[in-house]
């Protein structure tokens, strides 16, 4: 038998001993397999981390601002842009003597407007390259700098230097300052556009990169660093809004929220009908975008003057908040009688009601169910058809209308016009509508009859705004747009606003017949003071009494007015609304009616729409000259502006020597009269320009750059088509200046 080595002494190892050292083997290697893995994710999957962290230990730098974005009207008109300012830096560790310390903290102070003393400590930190002692200096102050380092040759020794920055300014103050927004010290987007397009107006800072030991202190002087990173500039806005229509709408705003006392602001928008696109978005108070921080009702800061501690502290942050929203897109407002043009879509579209064989008879109040809803004439308006009902803006008729409907398709609409979403505009902070602000598809009886005459719930202004253009438009709802365009810091184009159309709400006839209808009630009916002469205006006006009282007792209103025109073929819709007016007379027809006849009378020439004058109307644009020869010019001045006559002063003398036209002559009215006040000027002629062809507002824009008048005959003047087709002074005649020129118009149809 075979004899067993595996004795005691053996020194073959046993199985025991094999597990164990396999075991520690494996310890060993998932332990290396750790600190290679570990390794790997420090230098690899963390390496953009840690080598930012070892540059930032060996780095110093500071920040070099991009040019922002500017941002333009549709006209390319400058509304907001960066205007180049300057940052000096001080680098202490290349002053050599202690002479020259003193006299930078002296005199550098000065310039500067900064404390001496800190100054001082800094030109001591010898070791520092990069001291930052003043930012956003403007160009005279920094040319004053630049002498003195000059004069004090210093110029060539590397302690100074000037780097270009950049501040956010605004050529015209507080022109549509609650769209536009503002930056904050930081140059990041508050409010607004400025906020909403921050990202694309920001641009990529740059950077002025200095080298540094590991403890923080910057490297010897003879190992400097220095990198210099460009910044890249932020991209342009190209907006909708009109430079020239919104200053045309805030000038009527402000001048009715003045007018009628107004506690709460008020707001006016123009929207192109046909596109979505915002042309103004006014709202009245506002605020100066160079002085954001400014409290500009001078009521208030009196109200706040009063106060002290935290009460004042509060009062001024909450009418700072106040004066920066934009009421337009983030407040709510009951619409009130506006919102009829809605619920005469509703009816007409789902057969309820015709305008030609529906009657509504109105004793002045309306029951439903256990209430009594009063007609705002109390003594009833009585037999009425339905064109009859939107002139009268008749409570009791709309109420029949809504019932007739019932909740279920008066709710639908309600949806579908867009009161119950936001629109979408491209804007900071647009209110949400929720259904505590409105009556859901289960309302009740009374609350269709509340809401038929735009009472008993809330929406906001853009809301409103976008529904009526659908009414204008077709039927089609779109959705409203501030910025057209933007474009890289070359002028390329890198996106286009294009027109969105949501969905059609009503046919394309429904809102034609409301159209008529809501014309009629301007031309001759309840809504005339939004009518303009040679332009056919649609439009409804509304006053809702708010729910709140006040301390005296009183009760307030919304008055508010939404028009479009013309009305044969819309362009533009308008919508003002004023909240809180404290006149004797505050319905929406006369605080809100005159704010938008104002913007359409302007607004509607300016965007090239032709007027189309009836014969009345043309009567009526005549006047005629009043006698001033031989008075001071100063008293002929105030005869003439008191015919609604424009005029023109040739000389230097203080008498009127000779007037064109001559005294009693026919001229139309806004026609200039030339005064002429010493012998040189007397005589002055003019070369008369070609007419024919041109149209009527053409024409008016031609004699007025030439400072002749004309005077308008013909026929087909009911059609913008009209031009003209004879003149009495042919072109190239030579008259005086301010001679008036008889021009004939006809259609092409009627030319024999």
């Amino acid at each position: 038998m075979a004899q067993d080595n595996r004795g005691k002494n053996s020194t073959q190892p046993t199985r025991q001993m094999w597990f164990r050292t396999l075991f520690s083997f494996v310890i060993l290697g998932l332990f290396l397999l750790a600190i290679i893995g570990h390794l790997f994710y420090i230098q690899v999957i963390q390496n953009e981390y840690w080598s930012t962290q070892a540059v930032s230990q060996q780095l110093n730098d500071i920040v070099v601002s991009p040019h922002r974005g500017t941002i333009y009207d549709r006209n390319g008109t400058v509304l907001a842009e960066s205007m180049q300012v300057w940052t000096v830096i001080m680098a202490p560790s290349n002053i050599k003597q202690e002479e020259t310390r003193e006299k930078i903290a002296d005199n550098v102070s000065k310039l500067l407007d900064i404390d001496r003393d800190e100054l001082y400590e800094k030109t001591k930190r010898s070791e520092s390259q990069y001291e930052k002692i003043a930012s956003k200096l403007e160009y005279p102050i920094v040319e004053k700098l630049t002498k003195w380092i000059e004069d004090n040759e210093l110029d060539n020794t590397g302690i100074f230097r000037i780097v270009t920055d950049y501040k956010r300014t605004y050529p015209f103050g507080s022109l549509a300052s609650t769209v536009i927004g503002f930056t904050g010290t930081d140059y990041y987007g508050l409010y607004g556009l400025e906020a909403e397009y921050n990202e694309t107006l920001s641009g990529v800072a740059g950077r002025l990169v200095t080298a540094q030991n590991g403890v923080g202190g910057d490297m010897p002087v003879t190992l400097t660093y220095e990198k210099t990173v460009d910044a890249e500039n932020g991209n342009n806005l190209v907006l909708s809004i009109d430079s020239n229509i919104q200053r045309i709408a805030e000038k009527y705003l402000e001048e009715s929220v003045i007018n009628n006392a107004v506690t709460n602001r008020g707001v006016s928008i123009v929207m192109n009908v046909k596109t979505g696109a915002i042309l103004a978005m006014a709202v009245k108070g506002d605020f100066n975008l160079n002085d954001p921080w400014n409290v500009q009702d001078k009521s208030v800061l009196t109200t706040i003057a009063k106060l002290s501690g935290d009460a004042k502290n509060k009062a001024l942050v909450e009418a700072r908040q106040k004066q920066w929203v934009n009421k337009c897109v983030s407040e709510f407002y009951e619409p009130g009688s506006v919102f009829k043009i809605f619920t005469s879509c509703m009816a007409l579209e789902e057969g309820v009601a015709d305008t030609k064989t529906t009657t509504f008879y109105c004793p002045g109040y309306k029951e439903v169910e256990d209430s009594t809803i009063v007609c705002w004439r109390s003594w009833g308006h009585g037999e009425q058809h339905f064109p009859d009902i939107i002139s009268n803006s008749c409570n009791p008729a709309f109420i029949t209308l809504g019932l007739a409907l019932g909740g279920e398709r008066f709710y639908k609409y309600f949806v579908g016009f867009g009161f119950t979403e936001p629109t979408g505009i491209d804007t900071l902070s647009e209110a949400i509508s929720n259904p505590g602000l409105y009556h859901g598809i289960d309302m009740s009886n009374v609350d269709v009859a509340t809401s038929s005459i735009g009472q008993t719930f809330k929406i906001t202004p853009i809301q409103m705004i976008t529904a009526i253009s659908a009414v204008a438009n077709g039927g089609y709802l779109l959705e409203p747009y501030l910025v057209s365009e933007i474009k890289d810091d070359n002028g390329n184009i890198i996106s286009t606003t294009n027109t969105i159309k949501k969905r059609q709400v009503v046919s394309t006839e429904t809102t034609k017949q409301v159209t008529e209808m809501l014309a009629a009630a301007v031309n001759g009916g309840g809504s005339k003071n939004v009518y303009v002469a040679g332009y056919r205006v649609a439009g409804k006006s509304g006053t809702a009494d708010k729910t709140e009282t006040r301390l005296d007792g009183s009760n307030t209103v919304w008055g508010s007015f939404g028009t479009f025109a013309p009305a044969d073929d819309p362009v533009i819709a308008c919508l003002t609304i004023i909240d809180e007016p404290h006149s004797s007379n505050r319905y929406g027809s006369h605080v809100a009616g005159p704010v938008c006849q104002g913007i359409l009378s302007e607004a509607l020439p300016y965007l090239g729409v032709e007027p189309v004058y009836t014969a009345e109307e043309l009567a009526s644009l005549s006047t005629t000259t009043p006698n001033v020869t031989g008075k001071e010019v100063s008293t002929a001045n105030t005869i003439i502006a008191n015919n609604d006559l424009d005029v023109h002063i040739l000389g230097n003398g203080k008498t009127v020597l000779e007037q064109v036209p001559e005294s009693g002559h026919s001229i139309p009215r806004g026609g200039t009269v030339v005064l002429f006040t010493d012998e040189e000027s007397v005589g002055t002629i003019v070369t008369v320009p070609k007419f024919i062809g041109m149209t009527l507002s053409q024409a008016n824009t031609t004699a007025s750059k030439y400072h002749l008048n004309i005077d308008v005959t013909g026929i087909g003047l009911e059609s913008g088509t009209a031009t003209c087709v004879r003149q009495n002074w042919q072109e190239g005649a030579r008259l005086e200046m301010g001679s008036v020129i008889q021009l004939t118009f006809a259609t092409q149809d009627s030319i024999a």
